[in-house]
């Protein structure tokens, strides 16, 4: 990630001249008493002292005798104007470094990492703008680990003081290194919410070449760019499309749309849809819907079964129907018991 114009960088910047100067004046010296006597009349020690003392205006006076040497003085004042200007530019952008909170960045970077290396099997979320906090709340209620990447450092910040301290990197998803240090290689999936939909393509281009087998969901304004992003393997997901299905449905359905609503936005409701697949080593396999004791789970509902072979899902499916590898079970259910039936089941 290309790092910023900070103080920090300035204050290096401003030491490194004062490095140079100081080189200058040391072996200006020693060449000047050369080039006056042909032989070495000052010490490299005595010389990098009186450069020293010249740029930090201490006043012990002169250990070299410039009186005798042609053009000494006038390097001096050289050597005084060009580095006096410096070493009060580094040690006051080195001063605002520690004090004006560029010290606590470094730290709170150092963090980020620490907790992002930490992760696996999380979720990347790529751009906080609107829908990107939406998706974020909605994972910190469901318990989902993820990893937000923005190049916005003071929206991070303050969505951190809202939502509570979540892991971080202040970067560009587009660039392949950002997307490394949010630990793309041992991630479940990715969600790219940028504003520009060439930027979204970018990404789910580079999470593909970083990670073959991850899912990737992108939002996408321009339908020319929804079938490019589903070529590479993303999933599509359009907001205005969404939207005015949204107003229609609320239009027409009404009191549906506020069931959904409660489970999908209130806050203080419990209850979540979701989907369970069952795996190859799930203790499922082989046996009917009614295997499932319902009452350990409170009140889980399997609504739908979805077939790995077979799109169509299964709505209401009956109690003796038999459960395969790759069956996706859509119920509804408190996210404790979603969690407690995944961790026994899936």
């Amino acid at each position: 990630m290309a790092m910023p114009h900070t103080l920090k960088n300035k204050s290096v910047l401003a030491g490194f001249f004062l490095l140079v100067v100081t080189a200058i004046g040391t072996w200006g010296y020693y060449l000047l008493g050369y080039l006056e006597h042909g032989s070495p009349l000052w010490s490299l020690g005595d010389c990098f002292y009186m450069t020293v003392i010249t740029l930090t205006t201490v006043g012990f006076g002169e250990i070299l005798d410039l009186a005798n040497v042609a053009g000494a003085r006038l390097f001096t004042i050289f050597i005084l104007l060009s580095g006096l200007g410096l070493a009060a530019y580094f040690v006051s952008t080195l001063t605002a470094f520690l004090v004006e909170g560029e010290l606590t960045n470094v730290f709170w970077r150092k963090k980020m990492a620490q907790q992002i290396r930490k992760l696996s099997g999380h979720i990347i979320v790529c751009g906080v703008g609107r829908i990107g906090c939406s998706i974020m709340e909605e994972l910190q209620r469901t318990n989902t680990s993820f990893v937000v990447i923005d190049p916005d450092e003071q929206r991070i910040r303050r969505l951190q003081v809202q939502l509570g301290d979540f892991p971080a990197v202040l970067g560009d998803a587009t660039h392949a290194g950002d997307l490394e240090e949010a630990m793309v290689a041992t991630a479940m999936g990715v969600i790219s919410t940028l504003g520009d939909d060439k930027d979204n393509l970018c990404v789910v281009v580079t999470c593909r070449q970083l990670n073959p087998t991850l899912r990737i969901i992108s939002s996408c304004k321009d339908a020319e760019f929804a079938g490019k992003l589903e070529l590479i393997g993303a999933e599509v997901v359009m907001p205005n499309a969404i939207g005015g299905l949204r107003i229609a449905s609320q239009m027409l359905r009404p009191q549906v749309v506020r069931y959904l609503d409660l489970m999908l936005r209130d806050k203080k409701c419990p209850v979540r849809i979701a989907d369970v697949t069952l795996s190859e080593g799930s203790n499922l396999l082989g046996e009917p819907l009614s295997a499932i004791n319902f009452d350990d789970f409170g009140p889980l509902l399997v609504m739908a079964i979805i077939r790995k072979d077979n799109p169509s899902p299964l709505y209401n499916p009956q109690r003796s129907v038999g459960l395969l590898e790759g069956d996706t079970l859509v119920v509804q259910t408190d996210i404790d018991s979603l969690e407690r039936f995944r961790r026994l089941h899936a």
